[in-house]
């Protein structure tokens, strides 16, 4: 594959612990996950870096952790070099090289000196098991640093008032990405170790063995197929398994493997689950904002609701666990989605909504079979994220459906209306109090009965909201927070039952009916939004160039 290998060897054995290829041939997001692995190798492990064809286009940021771990060539090669890096983390380069341009393979040896140290003092029986786990598996962070190594299992801040609610873990064989999942989601403030169950796809040993060292329930559930197919039976294996095994339970709460939770993420929950049961007409409580990306997420205090997925880190009542599952194909091909959340969306939710906060108490920051590398980086990688605790929301009892309605009606109805350019500068003027917008778009009902998002698309991409499908939507309507104290509401209009609101005056927006210079203003700020700086540096390095550089050094 081409991009980048890193590989872990063992400093006392020169045994190889890890291994991975990050295709950063692509642009976007690999490097990201690179980087991430990078900072969860343990101090003094012998780390080996191959790089092929096109490794070096996507390294981006990921360069400069490598400048300050010590390679020397890192920030200096061209797209289309191949290069070795062997070094000490923490300590020394072995050997480095490269050719700056090649099409034939790239050899380097080098002696690989082994460390004579011994492993730490271990007490007790935990702490044994522990450095015999990390002599044969790298990259897993605190777990496997000699020097400040982390508490081994996690202490456990007292709990928030969810003592019923099981706390369900989704993972697999990307044991990297669980151990700093489960060590945040232990040391948030309100979290409950008893409460904690890991369900595993054919999880491989190195996955369980972690799992008893950090002292947490899990179980294995055997899932035939492959890719999508595999996830769709084993999600729905997870339901099952849920509904079996807590059938008492108030809710659930469920979370994958890559997901990192904030302080803020029980607490959160403590003060919103009880609408789940006050409100038929919800489904989900999600911790992941539908709406809340940068630029858009502004106040921790702020709850939504809308018609959105369940996402990343969300809780369902067992009412709703054991309705799905009594309805939910057990083959796949008898769906018309591969994708759980898609398929509880458009069939399990039945027109029901969810709660998100406006900040998001979770961070998808892994990368796999269903995470396209640039919409990672656009939304996910940047998303913000509520970094306090004990977050007072406000107003939780106005998210019950004819409060909501009502206050929602009577924001609309006095919302200032804005028909320019949405992608002009001045598109909403300057305010210095709390004001709101009212941006109505035309939105019509196609042949299939489904509205057409043509102009939403184009309106909501100009304010750097989420535009590509119609997640995040209430009732045709989708809350845009451009600052503190600006809000827009995007309304499509006949569709959506607000649209009514729509003062007479007002045209609604199309985008069919821009002059041209209108539309290139709109796709330009399209482009920067999408693309910003985009460029590839170093793209004109050759050999001598490099090594005058490196005689100057």
């Amino acid at each position: 594959m081409e991009g980048i290998t890193l590989t872990v060897l063992n400093q006392r054995t020169a045994r190889r612990i890890f291994t991975k290829v990050f295709p950063v041939g692509q642009y976007w997001a690999h490097w990201s996950d690179l980087d991430w692995h990078f900072n969860r190798i343990a101090p003094g492990r012998v780390v080996v870096v191959a790089v092929a064809i096109t490794g070096i286009y996507g390294l981006r940021h990921a360069a400069r952790t490598m400048a300050a771990l010590g390679s020397i060539l890192a920030t200096h090669l061209p797209p289309s070099a191949h290069w070795t890096w062997v070094f000490i983390k923490g300590g020394r380069t072995i050997s480095e090289t490269t050719i700056t341009h090649a099409q034939l393979p790239h050899h380097a040896h080098a002696v690989l000196p082994l460390s004579l140290l011994p492993y730490p003092y271990t007490p007790t029986p935990t702490s044994a098991t522990r450095w015999q786990y990390c002599a044969s598996h790298g990259a897993m962070g605190g777990l496997c640093d000699e020097v400040a190594p982390d508490p081994v299992p996690p202490a456990t801040p007292p709990p928030v008032a969810l003592a019923a609610v099981p706390v369900v873990v989704t993972a697999g064989n990307r044991h990297q990405y669980l151990y700093h999942t489960l060590t945040t989601l232990l040391t948030t403030p309100g979290a409950n170790r008893h409460n904690f169950h890991v369900v595993l796809g054919d999880a491989p040993p190195s996955t369980t063995q972690l799992l008893r060292l950090l002292h947490l329930n899990f179980t294995t559930l055997h899932v035939q197929g492959h890719h999508n197919h595999k996830l769709y039976r084993y999600y729905r294996q997870v339901f099952n398994f849920i509904a079996t095994t807590f059938p008492n339970a108030p809710a659930a709460i469920i979370l994958d493997e890559d997901v990192e939770v904030s302080p803020d993420f029980f607490s959160y929950f403590s003060q919103t689950l009880r609408l789940l049961h006050k409100d038929p007409t919800l489904y989900c409580i999600n911790a992941h904002s539908a709406t809340g990306f940068r630029g858009t997420a502004h106040d921790p205090h702020t709850v939504l609701r809308a018609q959105v997925q369940v996402s990343w880190g969300y809780a369902v009542t067992l009412d709703f666990v054991r309705e799905v599952v009594g309805v939910w194909p057990m083959d796949p091909q008898k769906s018309d989605t591969l994708f759980y959340d898609a398929w509880l969306y458009q069939h399990g939710s039945r027109g029901r909504e969810c709660v998100f906060s406006e900040v998001s108490r979770t961070r998808h920051y892994g990368l796999g079979v269903n995470s396209d590398a640039w919409s990672t980086e656009q939304w996910f990688l940047t998303q913000p994220m509520v970094s306090d605790h004990d977050v007072p929301l406000a107003n939780v009892a106005g998210l019950v459906w004819d409060v909501w309605h009502k206050h929602f009606s009577s924001t609309l109805r006095t919302a200032i209306p804005i028909n320019t350019n949405p992608c002009s500068p001045t598109f909403l003027p300057p305010v210095n109090t709390t004001t709101n917008f009212a941006f109505f778009y035309s939105q019509k009902k196609l042949p299939n009965g489904k509205p057409d998002y043509k102009n939403f698309f184009y309106a909501a991409k100009c304010l750097n909201a989420w535009a590509v499908s119609d997640q995040g939507l209430h009732k045709g309507v989708m809350t845009v927070r451009t600052s503190l104290l600006t809000t827009v509401y995007l309304v499509g209009t006949p569709y959506s039952p607000y649209g009514h609101l729509r003062p007479s005056t007002i045209h609604p927006w199309s985008y069919d009916e821009l002059s041209d210079s209108e539309e290139e203003m709109v796709v330009e700020r399209i482009r920067q939004l999408e693309i910003g700086e985009y460029r590839i540096n170093n793209i004109n390095v050759t050999s001598d160039s490099l090594m005058d550089m490196l005689s100057r050094r």
